[in-house]
C-alpha cells in the first residue's frame, strides 16, 4: 500500500535520512523503534508528504505521493499526531467531524451523513459516550482515541502515528495498544514510531530498527527484537522472556554493583 524507496533527507548539511526503504501491506501493524535523533520523526513526515526528500520517492498504491492532490492523499493515509491542546473548546464529535474535511469542496458545510460517520467510528473505539464532552477536558488516553476517531473519520485505511503512547499512564497505554490491534483485524494499517520494544512485541507482526537516519533492521517482529539488536539500537543490555499466552517481553538486565 505504502513504499519508500533510497529515501534520504538532509537538514542544513546535516544527513537525517539516509537510504531508507519500507514497505508498508495491508493489515500491517509496524512498530518503528530507535533512539532520539534517530530520524523516526522525520521519516514519518516524509511519507506524508511534509516534507520532501533530497533523493528517492514514496509512493502510494504504485503512484508517487507528490502526484496526488491533498484531499486524495487525506482519503487514504491519516496522521495522528501525539495528543495536542486545540485552541478552542471543541467538542470531541466537534474534533472527530473535522477529519471528514478531505470529503467536502471550500464552500460545503458538514452533513448529516459526516456526523453519522464521525459517531460511528467514535462508537467502533468505544468511547461514544465522551461526544459531548470538551476534548481539551480530556484525559491523554481518551485524548488519544479522540484522535484516532478524527483519522478513522477521514475514511483513510493506513494510519500513520508518532509516538501514540507518549505522556500516557500504563493502563491508558495498553487500552490504546488493544484498539489498534482491533482495527488491524478490520483492515486498517498501521505505522508507528515507538520506545517501547515491549509494545512492538506486543501487537505489531513488523518491526523496523532505526539508527542515525538509517534502517539497520526489519522485518518479522519476533526475529529483529533480541538481546544484540536492543544492545546495538540503545546500548542497553536486556533478555527477552517468554511471559505468557505467547507474548514476549524485554526484561533490563541491571549490572550489580558493590
Amino acid at each position: 500500500m505504502l513504499q519508500a524507496q533510497n529515501i534520504s533527507f538532509k537538514y542544513k548539511e546535516k544527513n537525517i535520512l539516509e537510504g531508507v526503504d519500507l514497505q508498508i501491506h495491508q493489515g500491517d501493524i509496524i512498530s518503528l523503534l530507535g533512539p532520539n535523533g534517530s530520524g523516526k520523526s522525520t521519516l514519518i513526515k516524509v511519507l506524508l508528504g511534509l516534507l520532501k526528500p533530497q533523493r528517492g520517492t514514496v509512493f502510494l498504491e504504485g503512484k508517487p505521493i507528490l502526484a496526488y492532490p491533498q484531499k486524495a492523499f487525506a482519503k487514504k493515509v491519516a496522521y495522528v499526531p501525539q495528543s495536542s491542546y486545540l485552541p478552542f473548546s471543541y467538542t470531541v464529535l466537534e474534533v472527530v467531524i473535522m477529519g471528514r474535511i478531505a470529503h467536502q469542496s471550500i464552500f460545503s458545510h458538514y452533513t448529516q451523513k459526516d456526523e453519522k460517520i464521525a459517531k460511528d467510528t467514535l462508537e467502533l473505539l468505544g468511547i461514544a459516550m465522551l461526544e459531548n464532552l470538551v476534548y481539551n477536558e480530556l484525559s491523554g488516553g481518551q485524548k488519544q482515541l479522540v484522535l484516532i476517531a478524527r483519522a478513522l473519520a477521514q475514511e483513510a485505511k493506513i494510519l500513520i502515528m508518532d509516538e501514540p503512547v507518549s505522556g500516557l499512564d500504563y493502563g491508558n497505554q495498553l487500552r490504546l495498544l488493544e484498539q489498534i490491534q482491533y482495527l488491524a483485524t478490520k483492515g486498517y494499517t498501521f505505522l508507528k514510531s515507538t520506545h517501547y520494544p515491549d509494545h512492538a512485541l506486543l501487537i505489531s507482526n513488523k518491526v523496523m530498527l532505526m539508527k542515525e537516519g538509517k534502517i539497520i533492521a526489519d522485518g518479522d517482529t519476533l526475529s529483529v527484537i533480541n538481546e544484540q539488536s536492543i544492545k546495538t539500537l540503545y546500548g542497553v543490555d536486556v533478555t527477552i522472556s517468554h511471559a505468557f499466552q505467547n507474548q514476549h517481553i524485554c526484561i533490563p538486565t541491571f549490572k550489580k554493583r558493590v
